[in-house]
């Protein structure tokens, strides 16, 4: 059982208890999950192209990004492997447009 004194410092705890934090942005945390993926760190997925190219990623980041990941990771049976070969796309489109989806910045040029 508590005495009052208990009770006074619980009730003078729980005033205090809560505590608030708001990002003003998420170019920090992609940057963190950029440089995971470069390091190969929690890395589940690998999207193979034509050219045996690999490009290495983490679904979430890719599914938070694009409904067609969303789609591909929930919905058909790539969402049970580690290596998805990707047909019909050129390696150098898709490794600028995973990296945009992590860094929110491209470079696009005749060449690409």
């Amino acid at each position: 059982m508590q005495n009052k004194n208990q009770k006074t410092e619980s009730r003078r705890c729980e005033k205090y208890a809560k505590y608030e934090y708001t990002k003003s942005s998420y170019a920090e945390t992609y940057g963190v999950l950029q440089t995971l993926r470069e390091d190969e760190v929690f890395c589940d997925i690998k999207l193979e192209t034509d050219d045996h190219k690999i490009t290495i990623a983490h679904k979430v980041v890719l599914a938070s990004a694009s409904p067609y990941f969303y789609a591909m990771f929930t919905n058909f049976s790539e969402k049970n492997h580690y290596l998805v070969v990707m047909r019909e796309i050129d390696s150098t489109a898709l490794q600028l447009l995973v990296n945009f989806i992590y860094l929110e910045h491209i470079v696009v040029i005749e060449e690409n």
